[in-house]
């Protein structure tokens, strides 16, 4: 039985480097979580390879060092599509995790204003 997630993912979009070796892959985010990063780009590492993330934010960049845990690749008509791949980054560094949160805060649904009679 698969065990279910524990940490809520939150879609966000954003150009990285995804460093696996000697090899550096650009790809897009699709999501975050405060130990984990979806991700989809061209080339697929072996489940299980450690990787580097580079993540530009702002002026600034945000690197994670995680593992590939799981990948999705497609087949037939589709195989020109990217490859979508989950990486586990066991250590966070702070800058992550507030942009995880940042991203939690923004994706809440905000209640709607009812003007008074």
């Amino acid at each position: 039985m698969i065990k279910k997630r524990e940490e809520k993912r939150v879609p966000f979009r954003k150009l990285i480097i995804c460093k696996c070796g000697d090899d550096m892959h650009p790809g897009f985010t699709q999501d975050v979580s405060q130990h984990g990063i979806g991700i989809q780009t061209m080339q697929c590492p072996a489940l299980n390879h450690k990787v580097r993330i580079a993540l530009a934010i702002e002026s600034d960049s945000i690197f994670l060092d995680g593992e590939v845990r799981w990948s999705h690749e497609y087949t037939g008509a589709l195989a020109a599509k990217p490859r979508e791949i989950g990486i586990h980054i066991s250590r966070p560094p702070a800058a992550y995790l507030q942009l995880v949160a940042e991203c939690c805060d923004r994706s809440q649904p905000r209640p709607h204003s009812v003007p008074l009679k």
